[in-house]
């Protein structure tokens, strides 16, 4: 669809109409010269309005109503979390259109042609009252001798031909204004919580779970859960109830898109990492922490149960890479205290070796990460400055804490990549 336009070419209803039926997504603005208002889309579903007057429904009906001013769509635009508008654009046009017709009767606007004055029930089809004549002027009367009398005059007999009285125009009521009744709210289904086992920690979203096995020798990971980097949000805050799961993941396959999808709610969080619209890896946490196409099948678990809020986020392909064998790839060394530890020389020792891989610096209360490409480092971040920077100052505050622990994790993974296809049709 055009991203920019005039309202005269069909109007918003027109615009709604082709938005669902592009399954478009991203915020619609329009100007009408002294109003203006936003609507927004995910996947062709209209949730949320904002103008000057308010938000929701009304908002959509009042800017049905205009018939001159410009549009803008903006497909990257960041999306709000609040969901305002529960009634299709079928339904809101139907109710704009309602309204016209008795809005036109409030104002005594009127398309009939003047109508004839009106006639009351007494004089209805009377004839109409001629012009009165003056009256004669009466001759005095002479008398002739030897004559006839004069007649008399013939008395006034004439009266004017009725006239037909002007036709009354055909009645016709103004139709009564559709009632407008927005649809119910869908009644999502909640399955109930399933207990955790009693001996399981529970794990914070974006902590990562105890119990890494210490050693300065190589091992294959237990399942935890890193802190993320912050990129690019295509779509951020959104609430997971309307949300269409399936159709989010095969949207993302066709844009090709790279970065990850993250899910958060109350004690849990998920995360799936994409390259080029592929699902590399899928972790999730709730009691315990899982990961593959396990996790996968708890994220969708909570996406259709509805509660949550979704985050999408493009990074680089070497990033995601890079963040996959950070979830992935085995110790190299682990355990290690950071007051004993130069992490400069460390760095400048993996540099030399060609490390693929990640450091991490876990203290009490944050954790940073170094991402390794061939012994470069591709970026760096920590849990309460999540953008990505070549620095490494950062994490190397955190090393000085006495309680910091330092682990290496790289050489060969595998990554197996999830068949979504599959896994969206396998029961959870």
């Amino acid at each position: 669809m055009q991203t920019q336009g005039s309202l005269r070419d069909g109007g918003l209803a027109t615009l709604l109409q082709s938005m669902q039926a592009e399954r478009a997504t991203g915020t619609l603005t329009i100007d009408n010269g002294g109003d203006n208002c936003s609507l927004y889309f995910l996947f062709g579903h209209l949730f949320h309005a904002n103008g000057p007057g308010g938000q929701g429904e009304e908002v959509v009906i009042d800017a049905l109503g205009w018939d001159d001013g410009s549009y803008q769509f903006d497909p990257r635009a960041k999306l709000p979390a609040e969901e305002t508008i529960k009634a299709s654009p079928a339904e809101l046009i139907a109710a704009s259109e309602s309204r016209a017709p008795a809005a036109a009767a409030s104002t005594g606007a009127s398309t009939w042609p003047e109508a004839a004055p009106a006639y009351s029930s007494s004089d209805a089809y009377s004839p109409v009252a001629a012009p009165s004549l003056p009256e004669p002027i009466e001759e005095p009367a002479y008398a002739v001798a030897g004559s006839a009398p004069a007649p008399e005059p013939a008395p006034d007999t004439y009266s004017a031909a009725p006239a037909e009285p002007a036709p009354m125009p055909e009645f016709q009521p103004v139709p009564e204004p559709v009632a407008y009744d927005p649809a119910p709210e869908p009644v999502s289904y909640q399955p109930a919580p399933s207990a955790p086992a009693p001996t399981a920690p529970a794990a914070s979203p974006d902590r990562p779970l105890a119990g890494a096995p210490a050693g300065a020798s190589s091992g294959t990971p237990g399942v935890r859960v890193y802190p993320l980097p912050s990129g690019r949000a295509h779509y951020e805050g959104l609430k997971s109830a309307f949300v269409d799961f399936p159709r989010l993941l095969r949207t993302l396959r066709s844009d090709r898109h790279t970065g990850y999808v993250n899910l958060s709610g109350s004690g849990y969080s998920g995360v799936i990492l994409l390259n080029d619209g592929q699902a590399l890896q899928a972790l999730s946490t709730n009691s315990t922490a899982v990961q593959g196409e396990a996790a996968f099948l708890q994220i969708r678990r909570h996406m259709d149960a509805g509660d949550g809020v979704i985050d999408v986020i493009e990074l680089e392909a070497d990033t995601v890479t890079a963040l996959a064998q950070l979830f992935t790839s085995p110790y190299l060394y682990s355990g290690l205290l950071g007051r004993f530890v130069n992490l400069e020389a460390l760095l400048e020792y993996l540099a030399e070796e060609q490390v693929s891989g990640s450091v991490v610096v876990q203290t009490p209360s944050e954790a940073g990460i170094i991402l390794l490409r061939d012994g470069d480092i591709l970026g760096t971040y920590t849990e309460s400055q999540r953008s990505l920077e070549k620095a490494t100052t950062a994490v190397a505050s955190l090393a000085t804490d006495r309680q910091s622990v330092i682990e290496v994790k790289g050489g060969d993974s595998v990554i197996a990549a999830i068949d979504v296809d599959a896994a969206l049709n396998r029961a959870y």
